[in-house]
């Protein structure tokens, strides 16, 4: 064989392994940087090396991709519309992308964002604030739908994130605030408080968590089962036995809270629920897949 044909005969190789190669990526081994489970199983990845949003689902793997190049700046945290196109978050900016990767429509936010959750017709903002402040925002334009709590002056932002929310599947909003283990509980249309979920541990009154200069850790709500999760690193559980990331098991029926290990690093990062399993984000990518009693 010419040099010629070798060279034909190793790029057609490479056109041919290319596409596998794309579709080998693996989130259980590779995932960094933000992500939350929606409803259905999918999940939307960052992936920095492709500079794209990839689509995922544990039966499906990658099923899209959104080309991010074009935004203002890195993605931080995003949400797909049923259209396939995505609402991203950038520092102080929020950006509608489309599957093509042109981006559209471009709003200002108040202040950084700490949290995000949605339902099929919105998406609610928590922002790094000391005080909790949410704003709704429709799906369709990003317009602000309503408001909750006082709009943060540049005194009022927080080094930390201080508020965590997950969304229920009656619309609820659950809202997780500073040292507290107490669910506030909103109502989605109107942005008004509904009401307080307390819960005791072992018959006593919860404990507050000793923060210091961390994070909250995330908040996450397992469908059909009326339990919220809370990731709890176990330092600021106080002085204990517990080490690594805990999870806190929030039951809405019986407002019984139980801390449950989970064997991870405590800079692991809550991802979401899976079916009966909560999932993971390791300090150094890739997930992993805690079932919960």
């Amino acid at each position: 064989m010419n040099p010629a044909s070798v060279l034909t005969a190793a790029f057609v190789l490479l056109l041919a392994a290319a596409p596998a190669a794309a579709q080998g990526w693996d989130p259980v081994k590779s995932a960094t940087g933000w992500a939350a489970f929606d409803r259905d199983g999918s999940c939307v990845f960052h992936d920095p090396e492709a500079q794209a949003l990839r689509v995922w689902s544990r039966d499906m793997g990658t099923t899209d991709l959104l080309p991010v190049a074009k935004l203002d700046g890195p993605p931080e945290k995003w949400v797909m519309d049923p259209a396939g196109d995505a609402w991203v978050v950038s520092a102080t900016t929020l950006e509608r992308l489309e599957k093509s990767g042109k981006v559209g429509t471009s709003h200002s936010l108040p202040a950084e964002v700490a949290d995000l959750a949605w339902d099929a017709r919105s998406f609610v903002l928590c922002y790094r604030t000391r005080e909790p402040y949410l704003e709704r925002r429709d799906l369709k334009g990003g317009s602000v739908m309503w408001t909750y709590g006082v709009k943060p002056s540049k005194g009022g932002l927080a080094a930390q994130v201080r508020h965590r929310i997950a969304i229920r599947e009656d619309g609820k909003i659950l809202l997780t605030s500073g040292e507290s283990l107490k669910l506030d509980v909103i109502d989605i249309e109107k942005g008004t408080l509904a009401g307080t979920e307390d819960f005791a541990l072992k018959g006593k009154p919860l404990p507050l968590l000793a923060l210091a200069d961390g994070d909250r850790g995330g908040l996450a709500w397992w469908m059909n089962n009326n339990v919220a999760l809370m990731a709890v690193p176990a330092y600021q559980l106080g002085p204990g036995e517990a080490k690594g990331l805990m999870l806190a098991r929030l039951d809405l029926g019986t407002h019984e809270l139980r801390f449950l290990p989970t064997g991870a690093d405590e800079k692991a990062i809550l991802v979401g629920i899976l079916e009966s399993s909560a999932v993971l984000r390791g300090p150094a990518g890739g997930l992993t897949f805690v079932p919960i009693p």
